[in-house]
């Protein structure tokens, strides 16, 4: 997927391709196929699946940043993009690959472990079945992000080689993908090193007297205007998204989170009408995090042992609600609901809870009826 067209016609691509475009065509692609699954929209996403598992992944985990438009060549005149992606893929390929940048970066890997996910969840894989290679792509990648990426404290480096402070946007979006990662395995692991990441974004990047995060912890030899501690919108609105899902995943324990006020600061601290107005366009993660703000949230929990197959059952058809309210989780019985002694799906608000849910072909239905009565 490329960025954008030159020349003011949209089949004039420059041909740089950038891993955040991947990423965002990737889980667009699988929601369109969620909430229209034709044929045009899974191979679309297959397509896009194809081009970042085969080109922009690396061999050890994660995925890296970008591919060059044009190819440049030590010994012969460089071929321009336009030239270069006119042949067929064999002739292209005689002539060599344009670079590939090998940086793996911490906030779009997340977004692509977060896409990934999102397709596992919503478009069958290339066989027909569960994407299984997407997920354990995403898997990879998500082990890479704790082992080369956190430091001792908790925290995501940007470049796992580079040390400096750590950005607001990092955390946000890995924050976002530990529970990802969650939703779509029910490993509670995913969901420990979430919680550790918010408690360490809050401790380092939040202003506690007027709320909202700042973009980067203090650098101690930044100087004049590289030493301003800014609020991005963007940023604070994914990092709002964050702390509202995980608060929403663990407000049932016994020690309840204080997450959830910390996003509202957030939001409320970026609100300022003339620096959103000076946004633009840009203004998707916000927008998301105020409709995540205001909507009543539905928590819809796959209830039953680890190993027995009616609960993978379950859980697969929970994935495949199409309904940006529901908050897919996994238990144990006897744990949050009763043991019934069979997996069931209950789907509850703070006030209300469906009947238990045996059956994976009636969960569908079923969830129709109980939202439509959620404010």
């Amino acid at each position: 997927m490329y960025q954008y067209s030159v020349g003011g016609a949209w089949d004039r691509p420059h041909y740089e391709k950038i891993g955040a475009i991947q990423a965002g065509a990737l889980e667009s692609l699988a929601r369109a196929h969620l909430r229209s699954p034709e044929p045009r929209w899974r191979s679309a996403a297959h397509r896009q699946r194809s081009y970042i598992l085969g080109m922009m992944q690396h061999p050890g985990g994660g995925f890296f940043t970008s591919q060059d438009a044009d190819l440049q060549r030590p010994d012969a005149e460089p071929v321009p993009g336009p030239e270069y992606y006119a042949r067929g893929d064999a002739d292209r390929r005689k002539l060599g690959i344009p670079r590939v940048d090998p940086h793996r970066y911490a906030d779009l890997n997340a977004r692509t472990i977060s896409a990934l996910c999102q397709l596992h969840a919503s478009v069958p894989g290339p066989d027909g079945g569960p994407d299984n290679d997407a997920l354990a792509a995403a898997l990879r990648a998500g082990e890479r992000l704790l082992s080369a990426h956190r430091e001792p404290g908790g925290g995501f480096r940007h470049d796992a080689d580079l040390p400096g402070p750590l950005h607001l946007r990092d955390q946000a979006a890995v924050g976002r993908a530990l529970l990802a990662l969650h939703r779509v395995t029910g490993d509670d692991r995913w969901l420990a090193h979430a919680r550790e990441l918010a408690e360490l974004m809050r401790a380092t990047l939040e202003d506690r007297e007027h709320g909202g995060f700042f973009a980067h912890t203090r650098d101690p030899g930044a100087v004049g205007v590289f030493a301003e501690r800014r609020k991005p919108i963007e940023d604070n609105g994914m990092a709002a998204r964050f702390l509202l899902e995980l608060h929403r995943q663990i407000d049932h324990l016994p020690a309840p989170s204080s997450h959830a006020d910390a996003a509202i600061k957030a939001l409320r601290a970026v609100s300022d009408p003339q620096a959103i107005a000076d946004e633009g366009r840009m203004l998707g993660q916000y927008a998301l995090a105020l409709a995540e703000a205001t909507f009543t949230p539905v928590d819809v929990t796959i209830v039953g042992q680890p190993d027995d197959p009616a609960r993978a059952a379950l859980h697969r058809a929970a994935l495949g609600l199409d309904d940006p309210r529901t908050l897919v989780s996994v238990s144990p019985p006897g744990a949050r609901y009763p043991d019934i002694g069979a997996a069931a799906v209950y789907l509850c608000t703070d006030s209300a809870c469906s009947r238990p849910i045996k059956d994976p072909a009636r969960l569908a239905e079923a969830a129709t009826s109980f939202l439509a009565t959620v404010q």
